[in-house]
Formats: structure tokens, sequence, C-alpha cells
């Protein structure tokens, strides 16, 4: 795919730097609107070769009006659920580290989870199976900053639909 046929994300500033576990990066699916996600786990393992190695994000649905670092995150619900992703929207410049937080027990017992098209069940990050649906879930497999930027679009417009519902 080529970058310019991706407009589901603005680029902000490529970066290169080292990512860490707790890292907060900002998305700007609209001009001048910016939203929060967070590094959960860096380098996830799996037996999958696409998925291990790479890194867990939560994207929240937590809107900041400038690029600063918000003082808490964990008690945002998520914008899209859990995905797996590799270093590129950081270096293409899709997503900005702005800061670090610590990981929370909130964050790290969150009911999420994948969808095992394969095995049809519901699988952990690593590919183990869950006993129950979680709340949060989309496909197992690595996701791309193109399907980040499809998901929030999609629960943009959603919101959009549903408050343009609610209108008399």
């Amino acid at each position: 795919m080529s970058d310019q046929a991706f407009t589901e994300l603005i680029p902000l500033t490529p970066s290169r730097k080292r990512l860490r576990e707790g890292d907060v990066f900002l998305l700007q699916p609209i001009p001048g609107t910016f939203y929060c996600g967070q590094i959960i786990r860096l380098k996830v393992e799996s037996r999958d070769s696409f998925v291990n190695g790479m890194s867990l994000i939560y994207i929240y649905d937590r809107r900041v009006p400038d690029r600063g670092v918000p003082a808490y995150l964990d008690a945002a619900p998520l914008l899209i659920p859990p995905v797996v992703i590799n270093r590129l929207p950081w270096s293409r410049g899709y997503f900005e580290t702005v800061g670090n937080l610590p990981v929370t027990e909130r964050e790290r017992r969150l009911s999420f989870g994948f969808w095992d098209t394969v095995r049809k069940r519901f699988v952990d990050a690593g590919g183990n199976p869950l006993a129950k649906e979680p709340l949060y879930w989309t496909d197992y497999g690595l996701a791309s900053y193109a399907v980040v930027g499809m998901l929030v679009q999609r629960a943009l417009a959603a919101r959009e639909f549903l408050t343009e519902k609610k209108e008399p």
C-alpha cells in the first residue's frame, strides 16, 4: 500500500527511537484532533512468527487538545480493541511518542483477546486459548497502521452516526 493512498491517520513526527513498555503516543485521525495510545506489552511472546516480538497497544477513547502527555489513561475506555503492531506507525510518523506512564494492573487485567479465525476460538496476544469471549476483541494477527486507522475511523463514524440518531 502506498502512503499516498492512506488517509485514515494524519502523519505527525516520524521517529526511530527505541520503544518502551508504557510509552504513550498520539495519533491524529482528524486534523487537530489527537487520541492517546499506550504500549501495554513490548515484545509479545507468541508461537505465531508474525506476532512474536511485536507490541500490544491500546488506543484510548481519550482526546487531547495538544501533544502533551495526559496525567492518566487507565480509567478511559478503549476506542478500538487492543492490537498487536510493529514499529512502522512510529517510523512513518502515524504514532508520535509523547511520554511514558506505568502500565497499571487495571490495564494488564483488561478483558481483551483475539478471534483466531483458523482455530475458531478466542486467544490471548500469545495465541493461547481463552476460557470465554473477552469484552474487547478483534481478529488475531499482526495489525498494520492502516488497520488501526481504519478501526479508529469506523469507531469515530459510528459515534457520529449514533449522535445524529439521538438528535431530534
